[in-house]
């Protein structure tokens, strides 16, 4: 049986400092959004979409947890946008 690959978790200022420093493509970025993404959903049950139209405004929105995942979602949508600059992405904007 072949072992299973795992890759080194990349911490956030590694991440911030490879994107500011242009050695992180867009699409590497987007896919690593799209992992952590997918890891809060898994995590609580809820797609990114449904948490960020419910838990904003609410007692919830401080959990470090709910912080972390609001600020990937909208990191995510800007790159998206910066990436593929179409209106039909704009009303998604957060």
């Amino acid at each position: 049986m072949a072992a299973r690959k795992t890759s080194r978790r990349m911490t956030k200022r590694e991440f911030v400092r490879q994107i500011s420093h242009g050695t992180l493509a867009t699409d590497q970025a987007i896919g690593k959004m799209v992992d952590e993404l997918q890891g809060y959903e898994r995590k609580y049950g809820m797609r990114s979409e449904v948490f960020y139209a419910l838990i904003p405004g609410t007692p919830a929105e401080d959990h470090p947890d709910f912080l972390q995942w609001a600020i990937c979602y909208r990191s995510y949508f800007r790159t998206l946008q910066a990436k593929f600059p179409f209106k039909e992405l704009a009303r998604y904007a957060v």
